[in-house]
């Protein structure tokens, strides 16, 4: 990787002047030399900061350097504390270029001694022999002193001053005193270059009414000939833009595909390049490109990032807006305009056109419509906003192209790194190349790792992204390393998540289930899906696989027959039975007891019977578990903890194809009959969190009453 930032450097050299600025220059050498009359000129070039100024001064400077009949001076007054340090030093700047001169000529020291005084006196190579001479006399004798030096030489004098509006209001007043105390000097030009706007308001806050009126009238007093930077081409901004664009690129390592360069290009071009005034902004954007995208590379998708630099260099208070209120930009409007339903989807898109209006107060209606249209591209949601397109789908397809859009990504994109805790996508994409090479134990120690990174989460919500397109080898192997890994998956109870639609544990179920989904091969997918069934895959991962594969509405949607749905089951079921050693399975795996039990009972009704009686006779007591299993378990937003609900007579019904009612009804009675007839079954609201153990059994007597009354 190659960083070369771009400088800010004008230019001096003809072969280097890439806007047709050195025509212009080379017009106004030719027009310094060839002037006759010997009376002092100044002459104004004016231009905003960065339109190529200080280049074009070069370039007559170059220019002129060739001409013998010309001596040329650059002036810096910002180099000096106060204005009569500034005017002396001035002069003494003038005396030593004349005596310099007057050295190569011996025939001309007579006159000059001999009128002046002593070579080294007056203007001898010794700087502080000048200093001293200047001290010893007044500024108008000085003054007077060189402007007979300058006739007596017959040359030309140039002097040039660049960047006048880089300096404070006293600094301005200063050296324009400067020019117009000197400006009569014989044979000599200045060449002042500035913003001329921000120059007069400076001048005139001292002149007239103190207005930039006042400032332009006293400039027009002093100019004598103003000279406006020719316009830099649309086209070649353009040209040298992308040219830093590209170079940016290079440095970084990065090449973009052909649809990632049709986008960049549209949307810049039609988006931005209306802004793209002065050379200057060209640089300073493909300098903020080498820094951004080697920090991002990989980690963001890099035409978001290419145009979310572009809105910070072109457009910087849209950008600073951005960066500070992301809930404009990332939250969901729900397509409100079109359903008219939510007063503050509404109220949110109100209030962001609001502010979108102030910052885009002093635009015109061509730029107002670019950066909104800049911003739509980057975030989507204002199509909602503002459009009515509701985009729910979008939101994966975002993730998956790491989207600025995307809340997982879109701090990214303005901290320059990966956040503390997100998944690095270099490290993601190294992991996914190395999963052909990689035995499942070795996935799995990576998968370790890079949970321990950032978080399981964030794992999975990578993997998920590429289900649609892994090849079945690469699913498959990283199917079977998600499982080895089940224990590691939390699996979310909250009540907000109670339809299995959430948490570590049903998102890697899910996965696995999409991928078989997809996959032709069923008998490869009943081959891993029985893998998964058995050691060494924690069962309760098990347990979560099944329920997602057998999750299809229809038939169709199915992905096994019904005989291999249930050897699957009977797999598990079976080594459910050895895992628990001998413990009930109803208190072995309690939150699964039903889903074994009834795989038992439509496979081998008398064996299940069987093992059932064998537990409670053996204690008659287990009977309060076994139907503490059977019942319910529910959630509210009251009570989020798992709770037992009532136990209905839907479950009454479903416990007795079980065990034969009379049985059951006797082993109650006979082991907890004093404690059930204290009082009655309560039934309250099924979401009340107030269930008992004793009072599901009242409930099951209950329905057994009942059922017996209504069969006699």
């Amino acid at each position: 990787m190659d960083i070369n930032f771009s400088s800010d450097k004008p230019v001096s050299a003809k072969a280097d002047d890439r806007f047709q600025r050195y025509e212009f220059s080379k017009r106004i050498s030719e027009s310094i030399v060839q002037r006759e009359s010997s009376d002092g000129i100044v002459i104004g070039l004016y231009g905003a900061w960065g339109e190529g100024k200080t280049s074009i001064l070069n370039f007559i400077n170059q220019e002129l350097e060739s001409q013998e009949s010309v001596l040329t001076i650059k002036l810096n007054p910002w180099r000096y504390g106060d204005e009569e340090t500034l005017l002396k030093k001035f002069f003494g700047k003038i005396a030593t270029i004349l005596g310099r001169e007057l050295e190569n000529q011996k025939e001309k020291l007579g006159n000059f001694i001999s009128k002046y005084g002593s070579l080294g006196g007056i203007f001898g190579v010794d700087a502080s022999g000048i200093g001293k001479s200047i001290a010893d006399v007044n500024l108008e004798d000085l003054k007077n002193r060189i402007d007979e030096f300058l006739k007596e030489s017959r040359r030309k004098l140039v002097i040039f001053v660049d960047d006048i509006d880089r300096l404070d209001r006293s600094e301005i007043f200063t050296l324009f005193k400067l020019v117009k105390l000197t400006a009569d000097f014989t044979n000599t030009t200045y060449l002042l270059s500035f913003d001329e706007q921000m120059v007069a308001s400076a001048i005139g806050s001292r002149f007239g009414e103190g207005s930039q009126k006042s400032g332009e009238n006293f400039l027009e007093k002093i100019i004598q000939v103003p000279l406006k930077v020719p316009q830099a081409q649309p086209d070649a901004l353009k040209k040298y833009c992308f040219e830093l664009v590209d170079k940016a690129l290079h440095g970084s390592g990065l090449e973009l595909t052909k649809e990632e360069a049709q986008r960049f290009v549209s949307v810049f071009s039609e988006n931005v390049l209306l802004k793209l005034k002065t050379p200057r902004f060209a640089v300073r954007y493909g300098n903020t490109l080498s820094f951004s995208m080697p920090l991002l590379k990989g980690e963001v998708n890099h035409v978001d990032l290419m145009l979310i630099e572009a809105l910070k260099i072109f457009y910087p208070t849209h950008y600073l807006f951005v960066k500070d209120n992301p809930h404009f930009f990332l939250s969901s409007y729900g397509g409100q305009m079109e359903f008219g339903d939510s007063r503050e989807y509404k109220e949110r898109a109100e209030l962001l056109q609001e502010h979108l209006n102030e910052l885009s107060k002093d635009f015109s209606r061509r730029e107002r419509e670019n950066v909104f249209n800049l911003l739509n591209d980057l975030f989507p949601r204002l199509n909602e906003a503002f459009n009515s397109n509701f985009l729910h789908e979008g939101t994966n397809i975002w993730f998956k192209h790491k989207r600025i859009v995307s809340t997982s990504y879109f701090k990214r994109y303005f901290s320059y790194t990966v956040i503390e805790g997100e998944l690095s996508d270099i490290q993601f994409d190294s992991f996914f190349n190395s999963i052909n090479d990689s035995s499942i134990d070795d996935l799995t120690k990576q998968i370790e790792k890079l949970i321990k990174d950032s978080s399981v989460d964030n794992f999975l919500h990578k993997v998920r992204s590429l289900e649609e397109e892994l090849p079945w080898n690469i699913s498959r192997k990283l199917s079977l390393s998600l499982a080895q890994m089940g224990d590691t998956f939390p699996k979310n109870d909250s009540f907000y998540f109670s339809f299995g639609m959430d948490g570590a544990l049903s998102q890697a179920a899910i996965f696995i289930y999409q991928i078989m989904k997809k996959h032709e091969n069923r008998d490869e997918c009943f081959e891993l899906a029985s893998s998964l069934m058995v050691n060494p895959v924690p069962i309760k991962f098990s347990f979560e696989v099944t329920n997602w594969i057998g999750v299809g509405d229809t038939e169709e949607e199915k992905i096994f027959t019904p005989d291999q749905y249930v050897k699957l089951e009977s797999t598990l079921r079976m080594r459910a039975v050895e895992d628990s050693k001998g413990e009930p399975l109803f208190l072995a795996y309690p939150d699964h007891s039903g889903y074994l039990l009834r795989i038992w009972r439509d496979e081998k009704p008398k064996e299940l019977q069987s093992y059932l009686k064998k537990i409670i006779d053996n204690d008659p007591k287990k009977i309060k578990e076994l139907l503490w299993s059977f019942t319910p378990t529910a959630r509210s937003s009251n009570h989020p903890e798992p709770f037992k609900s009532t136990f209905t007579k839907e479950y009454y019904e479903y416990v007795i194809t079980f065990l034969d009612k009379k049985y059951i009804h006797r082993i109650l009675e006979s082991s907890f009959g004093e404690e059930i007839s204290k009082e009655k079954a309560k039934f309250n609201d099924r979401y009340d969190n107030s269930q008992t153990d004793i009072n599901i059994l009242r409930q099951f007597e209950h329905w057994y009453s009942l059922d017996v009354a209504q069969s006699e």
